[in-house]
């Protein structure tokens, strides 16, 4: 008890005392100055360059619109992931939607949006309308410079993640509780991974639950054990101004509105494919199956696959081959795993109709139904956040919100550098996994650690060091590296 005591009154936490000061008590500044060209440059950069998947993604938005632009604080950025963690959806491009938002409203947050989708979602278009010439399991292995390419882009990917991690961990984890609450959380997803990823006779969404539940089961933790937060007299708007923070989009009852319209639609789902014939709604039964899974999805991509392989492979709309050989492609692009609804949506479409226009038509609406309840959610739960983040409740529960975040992208880096470990071993994998390892050492020193004293350079580090990493997996795939 008396610890607790002592925490009560001496923490300097990531709460919702938005003074700028973290756990580890350093300040944070940030701007307020941020226009549309702003973000259009720096998010156009994002989409070409943002490889290894959401977790890598997240550890790139912190490394540049926190620690290099100063576009929000450190414990605002680590809230908002916590939040967006909590919806269904694809995190990484909920994230790139709210950091938007945050500087320009709803118009902000299409921009920073699409701008970070457009890149893979064209490729995999392309990609898809193609399929049926070249597609096979075998299309990157055969590849030694594509493969080593995509080993690559992976190992430099899970550097960021690892530094993402890092520096988060050193924010939001100053306090004893919340390393607990980090830790439990990491461990307990690592546990559950093999029922997350699941084999596709088997069905990951009984096991989905667990994100939203340990961030929650982390702010229950912290607020009773640091019990109620003292009374403060604080300014609303000089709060959200430290935090970097001008815009949350849309009105609360705009954002009731489209939180109710993404699960009218999810249950109109099943209504209207069991009254209407697949034949002559094609596009329909595409559109409302990548809904369903969009609507009920958490964990990022890799959770995802097997739900849309019983989808899409199980109904006959694509075969097996084609779906993984696009699976291999959409780990290769920028962007989000998510962009492979578009590689899909495209096969499909060509399977059915024969046509490019139907196919592109295909693309567009599979694409549309994957990514469209976690950005309408996201959308739809700015304003309430705006609301409820000054409830003295919430701000007491904040710590431990923020640590169970961190402790599900420590999870992320396990799984990552496993994953990647695991692939790359000749003959099977694109690079031997010690030539991997190498790379992805190196791509955390130079994110990590390297300080270049042009700001220039500094701005575009962390897109360079996965470019850099990607061209030396290839010529480590071309020469064959033992």
């Amino acid at each position: 008890c008396g610890s607790r005591h002592q925490l009560h009154h001496v923490e300097t936490d990531m709460s919702g005392d938005k003074s700028g000061e973290l756990e580890n008590g350093k300040a944070s500044e940030v701007r307020s100055d941020v226009g549309f060209g702003e973000i259009a440059r720096h998010f156009v950069l994002q989409g070409w360059t943002a490889f290894g998947g959401p977790a890598a993604h997240v550890g790139l938005f912190q490394k540049v619109f926190v620690e290099q632009l100063g576009w929000l604080t450190p414990a605002t950025f680590t809230e908002l992931f916590a939040v967006c963690q909590c919806l269904p959806g694809p995190s990484s491009t909920q994230m790139s939607f709210a950091l938007g938002t945050t500087k320009k409203g709803v118009l902000g947050g299409l921009l920073s949006g699409i701008l970070f989708q457009y890149p893979g979602a064209i490729m995999m278009t392309v990609f898809g309308l193609t399929a049926h010439y070249w597609a096979s399991p075998e299309v990157i292995a055969e590849n030694a410079w594509l493969a080593g390419l995509v080993g690559g882009l992976g190992a430099s990917g899970v550097a960021l993640v690892a530094s993402a991690a890092v520096g988060l961990w050193n924010k939001a984890c100053g306090q004893p509780d919340t390393k607990a609450v980090a830790g439990f959380c990491c461990i307990v997803l690592l546990y559950f991974t093999c029922e997350l990823i699941t084999p596709p006779e088997r069905d990951g969404r009984s096991w989905m639950w667990i994100f939203p539940a340990l961030i929650i089961a982390g702010g229950i933790f912290v607020l009773v054990w640091r019990g109620p937060l003292d009374a403060q007299v604080s300014s609303v708007a000089a709060e959200e101004a430290a935090d970097g923070i001008q815009n949350f989009g849309v009105g609360p009852w705009v954002g009731a509105g489209l939180v109710a319209l993404v699960f009218l639609v999810f249950a109109a789902s099943f209504v209207c494919t069991g009254i209407l014939d697949y034949e002559g709604n094609e596009q329909l039964f595409w559109f409302f199956a990548f809904w369903r899974t969009g609507t009920v999805i958490w964990g990022g991509g890799q959770v995802v696959l097997p739900l849309l392989e019983k989808e899409v492979v199980s109904t006959g709309w694509i075969d097996s081959s084609m779906f993984f050989s696009g699976l291999a492609l959409a780990q290769a692009m920028p962007g989000p795993l998510f962009n492979f609804a578009a590689f899909l949506g495209a096969a499909a479409g060509h399977k059915a109709f024969s046509s490019v226009g139907a196919s592109i038509g295909g693309a567009v609406v599979c694409w549309l139904g994957l990514f469209g309840p976690g950005v309408m959610l996201v959308f739809g739960m700015l304003p309430f956040w705006a609301k409820f983040r000054s409830n003295p409740t919430y701000k007491r529960a904040l710590p431990g919100l923020n640590a169970a975040a961190v402790g599900l992208l420590m999870a992320s880096l396990v799984q990552m550098g496993a994953a990647i470990r695991e692939k790359n071993t000749k003959p099977e994998g694109p690079i031997p996994r010690e030539a991997s390892t190498c790379i992805g050492l190196l791509a955390f020193w130079a994110v990590h650690w390297l300080k270049i004293p042009n700001k220039t350079v500094t701005l575009i580090q962390a897109p360079l060091v996965i470019v850099a990493g990607g061209v030396i997996g290839l010529l480590a795939g071309v020469v064959g590296m033992k």
